[in-house]
């Protein structure tokens, strides 16, 4: 697709070509069922599209403004090119801002929130939500530091810089490395990464895919430290739904996520397609848009989560392995009241049922 065209048919063809993308196990399109045309839309059952159209106006709160972020940009380019149409699906994207509580409440949907720990923190608050995707299986989260430090143990009696909250995942790398975290000053500071090249902090929390890269394009180089690299298990990029909107609209749900999959694996296609996807971005930023800073983010979580996709597993997978070591986190620090019933956040069905043998069913069964 070459113009940001609303043409169901030519959409679905590219998006059943990207398949191969984000099933990894198919050379061909044959495996994509198919369903004949009716209702409001021409690609998917009478029946499925009355029930999709039941479900009403969607709203999905991006997880930060409309940053290239998978699980964000997929769900915009879905909308702007007529996926979710295609669907029978009427969906309003907006910035998001207290995404749990907004869900919860049902003023939204759906909302994407930034790791299982967010999902879990939300429900120790009493929000009616579940996760229902989550992208990477990797942590999105680590350290930065000047080039001059040359071990984590450097850090005890320096100045580290956190936002919103100190990260688990952070303190456990710590932990880990044998770091007496006591030892550290942690001081909340806000979203200017600069702080740490001008010495205002001596190390700074911030995600894989954003605060290196806008420092790398101002000039300044860093040293990341990879929770990972010391053993520490987290997942990234959640998607969520309000419980009784989920058990009300099942079909709504699996097609909401079946249009984002599929939108996913049409910008990853080529450049041309991730560069007409940023351009929806852009139009709907308020603030000034980087293409070129929003495609190194999208290229670099795409390879945290294609790096990180367990075996036998596809995109979106959720299991109770993959939050329960974000839960024990949690309850280690203090973070929330009590032990979170991982199997209580998540629900598997949804994407359980997009895929078939591997392949994720376009337009829908």
């Amino acid at each position: 697709m070459t113009t940001p065209q609303r043409s169901t048919r030519r959409l679905a063809a590219a998006s059943a070509v990207g398949l191969l993308f984000l099933a990894g196990c198919s050379s061909s399109t044959d495996d994509v069922d198919t369903a004949e045309p009716a209702g409001d839309s021409d690609l998917i059952s009478a029946e499925r599209c009355e029930a999709n159209e039941a479900a009403g106006p969607i709203t999905f709160l991006t997880s930060f403004g409309y940053v290239a972020s998978v699980g964000l940009l997929d769900v915009v380019t879905a909308e702007e090119t007529g996926m979710f149409d295609d669907l029978c699906l009427d969906v309003t994207i907006e910035p998001g801002s207290n995404n749990a509580q907004l869900v919860s409440a049902g003023t939204a949907q759906f909302a994407g929130l930034g790791s299982p720990s967010d999902v879990l923190v939300a429900l120790d608050n009493g929000a009616d939500i579940t996760a229902i995707a989550t992208y990477g299986n990797t942590p999105a989260i680590m350290l930065m530091t000047e080039s001059d430090v040359t071990s984590l143990s450097d850090l005890e009696g320096t100045i580290a810089g956190y936002k919103g909250a100190i990260p688990p995942q952070i303190s456990s790398m710590l932990e880990a490395d044998g770091v007496d975290a006591s030892a550290v000053e942690w001081v909340s500071v806000g979203y200017d990464p600069t702080i740490l090249p001008q010495g205002q902090v001596d190390s700074l929390t911030g995600y894989k895919s954003n605060e290196p890269l806008v420092l790398a394009s101002q000039g300044y180089e860093v040293t990341q430290w990879d929770p990972a690299d010391y053993g520490i298990e987290s997942a990234f990029n959640t998607q969520i739904v309000n419980n009784d909107f989920a058990e009300e609209h099942p079909t709504a749900v699996e097609d909401f996520l079946r249009a984002s999959f599929a939108a996913y694996a049409w910008i990853n296609e080529s450049e041309a397609n991730l560069d007409e996807a940023l351009s929806y971005a852009e139009a709907l930023s308020d603030a000034g848009y980087d293409l070129e800073l929003s495609a190194e983010r999208w290229h670099t979580e795409v390879a945290l989560v294609e790096d990180s996709q367990p075996e036998g597993t596809v995109l979106g997978s959720q299991s109770v392995e993959q939050f329960t070591p974000e839960a024990d986190m949690l309850v280690k620090y203090d973070l929330v009241t009590e032990a979170p019933d991982v199997e209580a956040a998540i629900q598997t069905q949804f994407v359980d049922a997009l895929y078939e043998d591997g392949v994720l069913i376009w337009p829908a069964p």
